[in-house]
């Protein structure tokens, strides 16, 4: 099995070995660096798939420059995993502290909004990302799980969610659980790195889009701000949006969120593999796993998450991650292990 690593012990780098969706024979074209001083409404800093996403539709109504340390999309956009759904990391009745019932289903609704509007993108400018809508399966192989499902089930559907409760004695999977909620529309799938590209090369700023050019520092200005390169360029702007992944160093005093490092493996193309409807599959594990099927008949398999710390990367502890998630699923899939 192939390993994609996801932080690196190179400074300012968060992707270690090869990122699988960045083995493609169609690369994003090549932006200049930026070499002189201008001024913009709005600047995105990071250009992989959330500041990608982010500069198409506010380049389509304002001022925008999208700007990246490195190649755009070549980071951690490379190596994610891509399973779009609806649903959120914990099952609703998990998030009744912190959301109501009406705003979880809202949520779940702008889940769904967002992949149909994913297709629109894909069927305005051709499919070139392996877009594809898909099912999804939550399992648990726990006891108290199977309540678990069951109550996210009911929850779905009384709230309109396509969802269908599945058991041992209807169990059409390749693998064995206790219970599983499968949902028809649940997700969809796609290569990070082309979709990313599609995104940035149909963007209508096409004269504003910079790779291999760092901020190193941002100064606030009555007017605005002024971010400064590594070039010591200046780019003047009234608003900026960090889509920056892991690299945090600009915000380096903000305690926006606790971050986590994920851990993914590949498998080389496997024989006669059979997953109903190439279906998106979560278990209930904590952490959880999750893994899809790739266009070449691989599985793309991910989780183990471990607390991230840029000061001190464990590559023993990565090590043992990768090998607990290739016995894993060698488990889940023991016809499949070659």
């Amino acid at each position: 099995m192939k390993r994609i690593y996801n932080i690196s012990k190179k400074k300012m780098e968060y992707v270690k070995g090869e990122a699988y969706f960045y083995q493609v024979e169609e690369r994003l074209k090549n932006y200049p660096y930026l070499n002189k001083d201008f001024q913009t409404d709005i600047l995105i800093i990071g250009g992989g798939i959330v500041g990608a996403i982010t500069n198409y539709y506010l380049s389509q109504k304002y001022d925008v420059a999208l700007i990246d340390k490195s190649r755009f999309g070549s980071g951690c956009t490379s190596c994610a995993t891509v399973l779009l759904e609806y649903q959120l990391d914990d099952f609703a009745e998990n998030l009744l502290s912190v959301m109501s019932e009406d705003e979880i289903s809202q949520v779940y609704r702008m889940g769904q909004e967002s992949i149909i509007e994913i297709d629109r993108f894909i069927k305005k400018h051709g499919n070139y990302c392996h877009f594809s809508l898909r099912s999804s399966l939550l399992f648990t192989n726990k006891l108290f799980g199977v309540k678990a499902i069951e109550n996210e089930y009911l929850f779905r559907k009384e709230r309109g969610f396509k969802a269908k409760l599945i058991y041992p004695e209807n169990n059409s999977f390749p693998f064995k659980f206790k219970a599983g909620l499968y949902c028809p529309d649940g997700g969809a799938e796609f290569n990070p790195y082309l979709f990313t590209k599609q995104m940035i090369e149909n963007s209508r700023n096409q004269d504003k889009l910079f790779e291999n050019t760092e901020i190193q520092s941002i100064s606030k200005t009555e007017y605005g701000y002024i971010a400064t390169t590594n070039f010591h360029d200046k780019i003047y702007c009234r608003k900026i949006i960090f889509a920056t992944g892991y690299n945090f160093e600009l915000l380096e005093n903000a305690k926006l969120c606790d971050r986590a490092i994920s851990y993914t493996i590949v498998t080389n193309p496997l024989k006669n593999l059979s997953l109903p409807e190439q279906t998106l599959i979560q278990d209930d594990e904590v952490p959880y796993h999750y893994m899809r099927v790739l266009p070449d008949k691989r599985i793309i398999f991910g989780g183990e998450d471990s607390k991230f710390n840029k000061k001190s990367i464990d590559d023993s502890l990565a090590e043992k991650k990768y090998k607990k998630l290739k016995n894993t699923l060698c488990k889940m899939l023991p016809n499949y292990s070659e």
